[in-house]
């Protein structure tokens, strides 16, 4: 994780699971403010999970110095592609919800319709070029567990079938047992 964070390159944090404490982007922050960080970390959901996420900063002095940006997946689809592709390209991190996979469907991911469910993550990462970390927490504790990054140049072939076989990758770490990173 602080190779990526040190990394001129941006990344993708796909959460498997919802963190409501949000734990691991205020790690992140932390992390970014103790290195001196440009880096920003943008959290992409649906407008209620935002609004939820916004609103369970406890105090004013939590509100005013989180440093969290939010993206609604569900404005205009192009305009999201090319805000999230923009800000990977300036380094930033896209922490992306697990609800933003089934509520927004980029236009390019609509050919998959009876194949399987690409993550959006995996069209973001290959557009990109940066590299998907993705995280899940313990049922039982709130302990956090980060997988290998799955970098975009694992995959050969055309869009479609990069982002077909990225997304078969990630959706396998989802049945692999959990293992500290």
């Amino acid at each position: 994780m602080t190779q990526l964070l040190n990394s001129s390159k941006g990344f993708i944090l796909n959460a498997f699971q919802i963190d409501y404490y949000q734990s691991l982007p205020r790690l992140i922050t932390r992390m970014l403010k103790e290195n001196r960080s440009y880096k920003k970390l943008y959290v992409l959901g649906p407008e209620l999970s935002l609004s939820i996420l916004k609103r369970s900063s406890k105090t004013v002095y939590e509100k005013h110095f989180q440093e969290f940006g939010y993206i609604n997946v569900e404005q205009d689809q192009k305009y999201v592609i090319n805000q999230c592709l923009k800000l990977l390209k300036e380094g930033h991190i896209l922490y992306i919800l697990p609800e933003a996979s089934i509520c927004w469907r980029p236009e390019p991911l609509n050919q998959f319709e009876n194949k399987l469910s690409p993550l959006c993550s995996t069209l973001l990462s290959q557009e990109a070029d940066v590299p998907i970390l993705s995280s899940a927490t313990t049922e039982d504790s709130d302990k956090v567990t980060l997988f290998e990054p799955n970098m975009p140049q694992q995959y050969v072939g055309d869009l479609e079938s990069r982002v077909e076989q990225q997304s078969e990758s990630i959706y396998a770490l989802l049945d692999s047992p959990l293992s500290d990173f």
